[in-house]
């Protein structure tokens, strides 16, 4: 279902590029391009392709993994033949999987390299992007594209978030890798692999030009050509389609429209480099099912099997390892990218997300067995979760059709989340107890860094952002971000004054947390944290001495800031040149929002009692908001519960009751242990929050779910080899 998802959205936005165009002068000019541009496209796709395979082959031996060409090409060959069929990151995954899985090689270090790989992917392709911007639209267009400079804070925060983390607990592990990560060798390994992945981009800039330079009648230049081809490129490495189609097509539709190609040609040079690729790949099948020989590494590795089993397990640990501390710090970062008239939304987690779910995936294949969770009956909830998602989607088809939110907004969505329950089960699954602890001081580091960085921003002159949202771009989002990170806080404070570790430290985060809570302005994020707050101290949950230091200390910060200000917290700082009309604190929602809301309750219960027991479809009542929301602008139902009541109906109501239920009464069994406690907070928290939000679509809150019920492989081995 996941891949037909992905189909899906693909043929959606090539058929929305196709139908902008003239589709017969398409058909016409495909059909006059001449023989020697097609060759020259085919000759570049297939240079590129041993480029690529060649990297991997490098990629694999700087990871001590000494494979032979003829298994590393045929990996990387079957990776690019499978992201024909489904998304790009996960087919890569899988397609390698299928060929590495013979010689030892786990799918949490296949997930990893290919996240190493598309990193430094994205780090380049990211570079020549700006340059593309820069040469055509010039530096204005490109600061607003990128919400006034929306990305040098990103990377800031991310950084000093890691920094700081790392201070709270980093660990002989941590700073293993890191060590390793600084040596020359690898310094050396990096800049090659970099190297080599530069050529294969220039080749495919180079596929663009070709292709746009076949068009007759346009005078564009070559260095115009690789600029717009280095901002479509990029746009095709987004993760969210099938090898690229359809986002290139619209990418390419946008961008050569400033150089004078209509949409038809731009169409037309978009489809000439995806289908040369296309048909590379699809001509090296044979050379992906023809048969291996025995290698001595193999046998190597059958008759060593010590050696080898230690280094593989030495390599996922840290593959686990960095995809849940890549994704705990990512999942706060919500860009915002402005592109022809309207924004697109990218969390930077999902591609870690994706990577993840490919690895899990991949292990239970390969391994025969479902992930292992604390909660024994997890596995049958994500089932049943699942299979009520596609009963409802099927549902609202037939009762409106497919809608853009319904297919890639909650069902594609949901498979989403279940890549950010991987990613949490990945870190603690490999690094047990002490990878949670470390996970949860990710969290936490990165809500106070972006915290801190939010209030320094609010003073600097030039602040266009009215609401303190850190880069989640909503109050109400960033406040339930805060909240999870305040309840590992709060599950960990117990740990901090027992063994007189940072006592002062672990109360003054606690009080930017809170004091971030009170600047966002959410309602429903102030009721929830003192709710939580004080069921914490009760059944502690928390230690009270950290809970008091840090309320105290929130005061002091809210009122010093408060004073810096002014008097009523909108005058400004007096003398100091270029502050003024500072506000940190967020304006409280008035009565509009409170009347939509109310509202969505109304009309949501109306349109359950016509159809009670099965609901009305997935994406039905977002989409029939149009007919009673003032905004003109579709309106979800503010309250979770109510709205799987009205999607789903009664039935569906009752399998995720159950799966709370089992949740709930598991976490309340262990509550004594921390990722209990935790998961009992996160629970009643989620369960109050929702009453006037709907957060079932969280990805902070699935991520941290996935880390808190992960059962460690050592608890597994010592249940395993516990005689019976």
């Amino acid at each position: 279902m996941h891949r037909c998802l992905v189909i899906a959205l693909s043929l959606s936005l090539f058929v929305l590029a196709i139908w902008l165009s003239d589709t017969q002068q398409f058909f016409v000019q495909l059909l006059d391009v001449p023989v020697k541009i097609v060759l020259l496209l085919l000759a570049l796709q297939i240079f590129n392709l041993f480029v690529v395979s060649f990297r991997f082959w490098r990629v694999l031996k700087h990871f001590g993994i000494a494979l032979p060409w003829q298994v590393a090409s045929r990996a990387s060959v079957s990776g690019h033949v499978a992201g024909l069929f489904m998304i790009s990151l996960f087919g890569q995954v899988m397609g390698r999987n299928a060929v590495l899985r013979k010689y030892g090689v786990e799918p949490v270090v296949i997930s990893g390299i290919a996240a190493y790989e598309r990193m430094i992917l994205a780090l380049i392709s990211g570079l020549f992007c700006v340059f593309g911007l820069l040469w055509l639209f010039g530096q204005q267009y490109l600061l607003e594209a990128f919400d006034n400079r929306i990305a040098i804070q990103i990377v800031i925060a991310a950084v000093l978030s890691c920094l700081l983390s790392f201070w709270l607990g980093g660990s002989k592990f941590e700073k293993g890798i890191l060590k390793q990560s600084l040596s020359w060798v690898n310094g050396c390994r990096l800049i090659e692999t970099i190297g080599i992945t530069a050529f294969g981009l220039i080749l495919t800039l180079t596929c663009f030009v070709a292709a746009g330079s076949a068009i007759s009648g346009i005078s564009a230049g070559l260095i115009d050509l690789f600029a717009a081809a280095a901002i479509i490129s990029f746009a095709a490495t987004i993760p969210i389609t099938v090898n690229g189609w359809g986002v290139r097509e619209v990418a390419a539709i946008f961008v050569l429209d400033k150089l004078g190609y209509s949409t038809t040609d731009a169409v037309l040079v978009s489809v000439m480099v995806g289908v040369c690729s296309m048909l590379v790949i699809l001509s090296a099948i044979p050379f992906t099912i023809k048969s291996l020989p025995k290698t001595n590494w193999v046998n190597n590795s059958i008759n060593q099997p010590t050696n080898q089993s230690s280094h593989q397990i030495n390599i996922a640990k840290t593959a686990g390892w960095c995809f849940g501390m890549a994704t705990a710090v990512a999942v706060f970062f919500q860009a915002h990218i402005e592109l022809s008239g309207g924004k697109v939304n990218v969390n930077l987690a999902d591609p870690f997300a994706i990577l993840a779910l490919a690895a899990v995936v991949q292990f239970a294949i390969t391994m025969r067995r479902m992930p292992e969770w604390r909660y024994d009956a997890f596995n049958k909830a994500l089932i049943a979760i699942t299979a009520i998602l596609i009963f409802g989607f099927i549902r609202g088809w037939q009762e409106i059709g497919v809608t853009q939110w319904a297919l890639g907004g909650r069902l594609f969505g949901w498979m989403v989340l279940v890549g950010y329950l991987s990613a949490g089960y990945l870190v603690v699954s490999y690094a047990g107890l002490h990878g949670l602890r470390r996970f949860s001081e990710t969290i936490i580091s990165t809500a106070v860094v972006i915290i801190v960085i939010q209030l320094i921003v609010k003073f600097l002159p030039g602040n266009t952002h009215f609401n303190f949202e850190g880069f989640s771009g909503n109050r109400n989002a960033f406040a339930l971000q805060l909240l999870i990170a305040m309840m590992f806080a709060l599950g960990y404070s117990r740990l901090v004054v027992r063994h007189g570790l940072r006592v002062f430290g672990s109360s003054l985060i606690l009080a930017f947390i809170l004091c971030g809570l009170v600047w966002s302005g959410s309602r429903a994020g102030l009721g929830t944290g003192i709710l939580i707050i004080v069921g914490a101290v009760l059944f502690r949950f928390a230690s009270k001495r950290v809970v008091l230091f840090g309320i105290v200390l929130a005061a002091v910060i809210w009122f010093t800031i408060f004073g810096v200000q002014g008097v009523q917290g909108v005058q400004g700082v007096q003398g100091v040149q270029g502050v003024q009309g500072v506000q940190v604190q967020s304006t409280f929602s008035g009565d509009y929002s409170d009347n939509e809301r109310w509202t969505s309750f109304i009309h949501g219960l109306e349109l359950w009692q016509k159809s009670p027991f099965l609901g009305a479809g997935l994406g039905v009542s977002y989409q029939k908001s149009l007919e009673w929301s003032e905004s003109m602008q579709p309106v979800v139902i503010h309250n979770t519960f109510l709205w799987l009541l009205t999607d789903f109906g009664i039935l569906g109501v009752l399998v995720f009751i159950w799966v709370f239920y089992g949740l709930y009464k598991y976490a309340f069994l262990y509550r004594k242990q921390k990722s209990g406690a935790i998961l009992l907070m996160m629970l009643s928290a989620f369960m109050i929050f929702s009453q006037v939000h709907e957060i079932f679509y969280q990805r902070i809150f699935w991520l941290a779910v996935g880390a808190l019920l992960a059962k460690p492989i050592v608890e597994r081995r010592l249940v395993s080899e516990t005689p019976s």
